[in-house]
């Protein structure tokens, strides 16, 4: 289980580092092809920061992922149970 939590914040970390990199650099890729003017800067710069707040996620992610506690707690419902519930909650919509 703690290698399955260690490989999930890995690829959060990685898939949040990612998005950072790529806004940024479509923010920088906007700024130096300005075309329009003002509003291509302007564009160009909101990439940036939406790029600068995946890095900020992702480093806290990294730092404070573990330790944050989730407020529920999951448990486990056989199969059958499920689809005796669904069955009776078709029955009430459907009229049987």
């Amino acid at each position: 289980m703690r290698t399955q939590r260690r490989l999930q914040k890995i690829s959060t970390a990685i898939s949040l580092g990612g998005s950072a990199l790529g806004f940024s650099i479509l923010g920088l890729l906007i700024i130096a092809k300005e075309h329009d003017g003002g509003a291509s800067i302007t564009g160009g710069i909101l990439g940036i920061l939406i790029g600068a707040a995946f890095l900020i996620a992702a480093c806290l992610h990294w730092k404070y992922g573990g330790q944050i506690q989730i407020g529920f707690q999951g448990e486990e419902v056989p199969a059958a149970e499920i689809v005796s519930e669904m069955q009776q909650a078709a029955g009430a919509i459907c009229g049987f």
